[in-house]
């Protein structure tokens, strides 16, 4: 009976596929983002995940749309914003 070589699992199995794992979670967030950390009320926050769940999206995406939606309208009322520096 021949002996089975089990070492190399799923690796041999599957190729190298050590290139598409992110290195750390810093190579998950695109250049154009950055973690922040903010204080939500829970009622809010509760809606927030409601609305993500029933449409398939990530919480970020629909925080992004709410804030790209209140930025526009705030445009329009206001103007272009000017940031500090």
């Amino acid at each position: 009976m021949v002996k089975k070589n089990f070492k190399t699992g799923f690796d041999g199995l599957l190729g190298d596929t050590s290139s598409n794992i992110p290195e750390t979670k810093k190579d998950l967030i695109s250049i154009d983002e950055v973690r922040a950390t903010f204080i939500v009320r829970t009622d809010q926050l509760e809606q927030i995940k409601a609305i993500s769940y029933w449409d398939r999206k990530k919480i970020k995406e629909v925080l992004a749309e709410a804030l790209e939606f209140y930025i526009d309208n705030y445009k329009k009322k206001n103007g272009e914003i000017k940031t500090p520096k």
